[in-house]
């Protein structure tokens, strides 16, 4: 499991639609997780699957 420093669980791969830190989910209080591809080690693997 991969875990972003804000805590947020990354799930690379699939374009991004997959994790929770693409900027498209919520939390469980309904708020806006922010994006974290920017700073995300993963982000190449999810931009070549």
């Amino acid at each position: 499991m991969i875990i972003d420093v804000t805590g947020i669980v990354l799930t690379p791969g699939n374009g991004g639609k997959d994790c929770l830190g693409d900027g498209e989910h919520t939390d469980e209080k309904g708020n806006r997780i922010e994006c974290c591809c920017d700073e995300c080690d993963y982000l190449q693997y999810c931009l070549e699957h």
